[in-house]
């Protein structure tokens, strides 16, 4: 019930300047979130390195889709780094008009997942067919589609309370934790895939609850970032549960999307 409380209040407030003065959006909570995003685009950048960057210009073997994915990933970082700092600045329109641009960006955010995915499940089939291995792969890559529109949607529906939008927003840069960090364990550290994958969604867990858990003390209010902790966990069952009669019924259903 606090919880409905607080998110109906933010959702009736329709500020004409955002109020840095709210503990949910002040100065402080603003320079954490740039620096949480310049050490992702860091992350990324060291994560990609080796299986993809390293391989300019000519990306030999790499098909489209990985380049649109890629460059759709890196937009969407870029915004969420921008935007913070224009409020900082107080250029509240040129905010909302580079927000606007989301209209468009976070739809081809998706589309860049789907046709990774599609593109990825291609060559598993040419080189397998379609294993347990395969369908708990798609059917797990596949709810980070499903966790980034839903994150993507409340904030767009709390555009008009400034600290659930940015929370939500946040929330959906912290969902490209896990593929950067399962290329730095691979790359630089030579773990095999399952096991850097099993690293990943117990770091993840740790991270989501560490930021739930100090930004309800520091608001003294319920975080939005509950949310994402749950879809931590979540991904946390999935993973564990990857072979079970279940999931694999449901990983086939959503192959037949690909």
């Amino acid at each position: 019930m606090k919880a409905q409380r607080v998110f109906s209040k933010e959702r009736g407030r329709v500020p004409e300047n955002i109020p840095l003065n709210d503990p949910f959006i002040s100065p402080a909570v603003l320079k954490g979130v740039i620096v949480g995003v310049i050490v992702l685009i860091v992350l990324a950048h060291i994560g990609f390195s080796k299986t993809y960057i390293h391989f300019f210009p000519t990306f030999d073997g790499f098909t489209t889709a990985q380049h649109f994915h890629g460059m759709m990933m890196m937009a969407w970082l870029l915004m969420l780094l921008v935007q913070p700092l224009l409020i900082l600045k107080r250029k509240i329109k040129l905010h909302r008009r580079i927000g606007s641009l989301s209209y468009v960006l976070a739809p081809l955010v998706l589309l860049s997942i789907y046709l990774l995915i599609q593109s990825r499940y291609d060559v598993y089939l040419a080189k397998g067919g379609q294993t347990k291995a395969v369908i708990s792969w798609i059917s797990i890559n596949f709810r980070l589609m499903v966790f980034f529109a839903v994150l993507y949607f409340l904030a767009m529906y709390y555009r008009k309370s400034p600290g659930l939008h940015a929370r939500f927003m946040c929330g959906t840069a912290l969902l490209l934790i896990a593929p950067a960090l399962v290329r730095v364990l691979i790359s630089y550290f030579e773990i095999s895939h399952a096991d850097s994958h099993s690293f990943d969604r117990n770091a993840n867990i740790f991270i989501a609850g560490v930021i739930t858990i100090g930004d309800s003390w520091k608001s003294k209010r319920l975080s939005p970032f509950l949310l994402l902790f749950a879809f931590m966990v979540l991904q946390k069952i999935l993973w564990d549960m990857r072979e079970a009669p279940l999931l694999q019924a449901v990983g086939n259903v959503i192959a037949k999307m690909f």
